[in-house]
């Protein structure tokens, strides 16, 4: 008898498997278009096999294919059909395609002219122009907290600001209090500079605390900030003892009221550098160089978005980028460790943590290298979409292009080199950095190699050998 039970148990679950339907879901290609073709993306089981209208497709080890389907005015009906083994599953699938459809154009806002001051609030930082992407208004750079700005336009979520008689920069509301103080165009003092101990250190004495931006340059290697309402009246440059990393400080003025410290360094790498009021007094300290080898080094990695309000991009098989940008971050943590660097990181378990706290993170450790690792999305899913860099100033674009040398070096598509980013961590002038976009999300081959261990692993050993190969490149261009 017990044999019996056995022996139907096992004939129910042999019909009951060969009835099942193979999974299958369509997460890509069922929108409205314009376009007379469309992208039809589909997951179902690894190992199954695909056909969208009869034609066989690609299904990756995650599960995902897709194809691109022709599609006629009106409405379409897009056949999909999965099969594993004596299962199988279908669907069809309805796109409507009317390439005559209107857009609605896009309302700007309005610039009001006004007029008053305001001071600076912890975090603030300057705007180039009003302009906005999903990234922002392309940045200037971060100012100290009560500095007073003469407003002369509300635009939005921005005051325009007048930093001097012929400049103008944009600062958002949110950073910005009225304030019943003065805006006025001084003398400069006296400048002095020395080296204390890591740093070396250039005091700009002022009678009040005036803007500033500050940029960097290559060949020379050099600093730059400028002071904005400062008329030249520095009459000595002081230097104390002797330097670590700068060369000499002179100045510029480039305008009646814009001042301009120019501050030469002696590498041909910036190692970071720091501005801050302490009391009028305009404090540059520039950051000395390093020892040239990973034993010792305290390295900065950003693992991008974290928790559930910032998953970043997802892709089709469900991989979210929070998740896949930690555990590369976690390998390269392990793997530079085991080389001798101390690495801090912006966080350590799927949470969120704002820009600005990220970057606090890694001024207050004093680290002296920072990559942020993210993964991409955009383009067609249907293709491999590769490895981008990117970096903001101009003397982190040798780091940037050496970390994509080495992720392109194991095979990946060179998605490109990007400079001036308008991404906020790489606004941070306190120490090299650069952005890794490995791959993208929403490539499906792309998505394939994020979802495999021994892809994973490549990518993070790339990533050492380009803080080694950077490194060394210090070293042989001193």
């Amino acid at each position: 008898m017990k044999y019996r039970i056995i022996m139907l148990a096992a004939a129910a679950l042999v019909c009951w498997t060969a009835g099942a339907k193979v999974p299958l879901e369509i997460v890509g290609g069922t929108h409205p278009t314009t376009l007379k073709m469309t992208r039809i993306i589909g997951k179902t089981e690894p190992g199954a096999t695909a056909m969208v209208n009869n034609q066989p497709v690609k299904v990756y080890a995650t599960g995902c294919f897709g194809t691109e389907v022709e599609l006629k005015q009106g409405l379409n009906d897009i056949k999909v059909y999965v099969k594993k083994g004596d299962d199988y599953n279908e669907q069809v699938v309805h796109v409507a395609c009317n390439p005559q459809k209107q857009t609605t154009p896009k309302v700007e806002p309005v610039m009001r002219d006004v007029m008053f001051n305001v001071t600076t609030l912890p975090g603030a930082f300057l705007q180039y122009g009003n302009g906005t992407d999903r990234l922002g208004g392309s940045k200037m750079g971060y100012l100290d907290a009560d500095i007073p700005l003469r407003v002369v336009g509300d635009y939005d979520n921005l005051y325009k600001v007048q930093l001097a008689q012929n400049r103008f920069a944009y600062i958002q509301k949110e950073y910005a209090k009225m304030a019943d103080v003065e805006v006025k165009t001084v003398n400069t003092s006296s400048i002095s500079y020395s080296n204390i101990g890591k740093r070396d250190r250039v005091n700009v004495y002022l009678p009040c605390r005036l803007p500033y931006s500050s940029v960097t340059q290559l060949d020379p290697t050099a600093i730059c900030v400028d002071i904005y309402g400062a008329m030249n009246n520095s009459n000595w440059i002081s230097q104390h003892g002797d330097l670590g990393i700068i060369d000499y400080v002179d100045f510029r003025q480039l305008d009646s009221d814009v001042f301009r410290v120019f501050i030469k360094l002696k590498t041909n790498h910036a190692w970071g550098y720091h501005v801050e009021y302490k009391g009028n007094t305009l404090v540059i300290d520039v950051k000395h160089e390093p020892n040239l080898t990973l034993k010792g080094m305290t390295i900065g990695l950003d693992a991008g978005h974290g928790g559930d309000d910032s998953p970043g991009a997802i892709g089709h098989s469900g991989l979210e980028e929070r998740t896949i940008n930690l555990q590369l971050v976690n390998l390269v943590k392990g793997m530079l460790e085991a080389k001798g660097a101390k690495v801090v990181l912006s966080r350590d378990g799927d949470y969120g943590v704002s820009m600005a706290d990220r970057r606090k993170v890694f001024v207050d450790a004093d680290v002296d290298l920072m990559l942020a690792v993210h993964n991409n999305s955009g383009g067609s899913p249907l293709e491999d979409q590769g490895s981008s860099t990117y970096y903001k100033y101009t003397t982190n674009r040798p780091l940037a292009a050496t970390m994509l040398k080495h992720l392109t070096g194991i095979g990946l598509k060179n998605s490109g080199l990007t400079g001036n980013f308008n991404f906020s961590l790489g606004m941070t002038t306190e120490c090299p950095n650069a952005l890794l976009e490995v791959l993208f999300m929403s490539s499906l081959p792309d998505e394939e190699k994020l979802c495999n261990d021994g892809w994973r692993k490549k990518i993070a050993s790339s990533i050492v050998a380009g803080v080694e190969d950077y490194l060394q490149q210090c070293k042989s261009n001193r």
